[in-house]
């Protein structure tokens, strides 16, 4: 399939690439997550949300290979005591 695109076209095969979506987690953009206990504006990041859903979606029409990754701290890590209180939040 060629698809246009900037600076110049490509040919992309579904069945030969693969859609890589990384650290979609809840604890990066819901109010009172990690994120927001960064002093991130949240609201940005969850506008982000939608238009990846589309995409996971086409992606399993067509059939393609798909990679979720997420942040997994360990339980005795440095952030352990920090990501606890977060994790009631998750639900």
């Amino acid at each position: 399939m060629a698809v246009q695109a900037e600076p110049y076209d490509f040919e992309f095969d579904p069945k030969t690439a693969a859609l890589l979506i990384i650290d979609m987690q809840r604890d990066f953009v819901y109010r009172g997550g990690f994120g927001e206990a960064l002093g991130n504006d949240t609201s940005l990041l969850l506008k982000a949300v939608p238009p990846t859903e589309r995409v996971l979606q086409a992606a399993r029409r067509a059939g393609m290979f798909i990679v979720h990754t997420r942040e997994g701290p360990r339980p005795d890590g440095p952030h352990s005591g920090a990501r606890g209180a977060r994790a009631r939040h998750r639900g």
